[in-house]
């Protein structure tokens, strides 16, 4: 997607480049069952059969010896499954799935950061998604606000404002993200349409598999990659084997190049992506 930035205000044509649609894996994690230790009975005592004891022996009765009950401790260990693609979604905490299809905002305000022309903009959740709203909208304020971000391009601003502005970013159901980014891809993913930036609620809580766990720093590639297309930032590839991903590389699909490849066939895309054998490093900044 291509946005061109006009006197403050964002605004770009919609195109199926803008974002990858990708269904999102519905299966929850499977509940695993606790084991519990188990402790045997004590054994009954049993009576033997009694003899008079011959005057001539001294030797005193045997001890007698209570059993006591065993206690079995077992620990559960989580094991990293693998997965069929970097691209599923990782297993994790609930998703939120289903939402009312409307928003409202995360009041707020930040200064101004960057220089050049200062777009504002504003955080919104879902109506119906369940999350910590102002642990939200104070991540993304210190994404945009961070100095590896986009204002170190040199001619990007960034102020949050309660109220009207542009880019919108929002926190969106799993369901609603698939129906406004497409799902022809059946991949979960976020997107920027037109003035407004959806950040999928099902990554947000799971992230992507190329950051094997590292759920923060996915959060500010998401950020940041979305909020780059509305910059007019377009996709990329890995560019060297070992070296950081790009920002605008499509990291929730992978960040092997062949892996993204075959993952976008027959989905036009932006940009070309090579088959080269090129593994790049996830990485959530534009300038890292």
């Amino acid at each position: 997607m291509i946005i061109v930035l006009n006197s403050g205000v964002w605004a770009a044509p919609r195109g199926p480049a803008g974002t990858l649609r990708r269904s999102p894996d519905r299966q929850q994690p499977p509940r695993g069952t606790s084991p519990t230790g188990s402790s045997p009975n004590p054994g009954r005592a049993t009576r033997g059969s009694a003899s008079r004891p011959s005057p001539a022996s001294s030797s005193p009765p045997p001890p007698t010896t209570t059993a006591r009950p065993t206690t079995t401790v077992t620990t559960t260990t989580t094991t990293r499954r693998t997965y069929a693609s970097s691209s599923d979604l990782p297993d994790g905490g609930p998703v939120p799935i289903t939402g009312l299809g409307t928003f409202h905002e995360v009041p707020g305000s930040s200064p101004g950061v960057g220089t050049g022309v200062v777009p504002t903009y504003a955080v919104e959740v879902e109506d119906g998604v369940v999350h910590d709203e102002p642990g939200f909208a104070a991540f993304v304020q210190e994404t945009l606000s961070d100095p590896r971000g986009w204002t170190a391009r040199g001619d990007v601003a960034f102020r949050r404002v309660t109220g009207p502005a542009t880019p919108r970013i929002r926190l969106t159901s799993q369901d609603t993200a698939r129906a406004v980014c497409g799902y022809r891809i059946p991949v979960d993913v976020s997107c920027r349409d037109g003035g407004l930036v959806h950040l999928s609620a099902a990554r947000w809580v799971r992230g992507a598999v190329a950051f094997d766990g590292d759920l923060e720093s996915y959060r500010r590639y998401v950020v940041n990659h979305e909020v780059g297309h509305a910059l007019g930032e377009g996709h990329r590839p890995c560019p060297e084997h070992g070296a950081l991903a790009p920002v605008m590389m499509q990291q929730t699909f992978g960040t092997a190049n062949d892996e993204v490849a075959a993952i976008t066939e027959g989905v036009p895309q932006d940009v070309a992506i090579p088959s080269d054998g090129k593994v790049c490093r996830p990485n959530g900044w534009p300038f890292p």
